[in-house]
């Protein structure tokens, strides 16, 4: 398999793509996103360092006997007395309804699940958010919300966020602090 980003891959590359309080975006054409998404993925297991690193898929990955609101507490810490104020304060945070903890997982629309999806690795205090190609699922104002969003949590929550996308118009948004253009 082809990995555009394997071309000129250093470490230093590589701590540089992901420097906290940064949302970077990688502009490339659409067969190569999959294919980077899961060179990331394998060269995020290769690093010595301990960094938090969590994926945004644009399908439901949520386990389909819990609840949503079990779903986003998988792998935390946090004890049963501190999840409802955390909930909360994150369902505000990301303007989501905290009536969607009362859908089934089949019933969330695409904009939900990755609302969803950040509040989990927010739970999770991931430093890095990898996001694969979401944005062709999306209608125009979902995006000019996400993007937003996105860099609010960039900034204030200090994660490095990566896209990965083929869509000219999300690489230069001006929420974007820098482009990688493989294409």
């Amino acid at each position: 398999m082809n990995f555009p980003l394997a071309n000129n891959w250093t470490e230093d590359s590589f701590k540089e793509l992901f420097q906290q309080q940064h949302m970077t975006v990688v502009l490339e054409d659409q067969s190569s996103i999959q294919a980077d998404f899961y060179f990331l993925i394998d060269k995020t297991f290769d690093m010595k360092q301990a960094m938090a690193i969590g994926f945004i898929l644009s399908e439901n990955i949520f386990l389909p006997y819990l609840s949503i609101r079990d779903n986003l507490f998988v792998g935390t810490s946090i004890k049963e007395k501190d999840k409802k104020k955390r909930l909360n304060d994150l369902f505000t945070y990301v303007s989501l309804p905290a009536s969607v903890l009362n859908k089934s997982e089949d019933q969330l629309n695409t904009f939900e699940q990755i609302k969803l999806q950040l509040i989990q690795l927010l739970l999770l205090e991931k430093d890095i958010i990898i996001i694969d190609d979401i944005f062709q699922k999306l209608t125009i104002s979902q995006r000019q919300e996400l993007l937003p969003l996105l860099q609010k949590i960039a900034k204030e929550k200090q994660k490095a966020i990566l896209v990965l996308t083929n869509d000219i118009q999300i690489a230069e948004s001006p929420y974007m602090d820098k482009i990688i253009k493989t294409a």
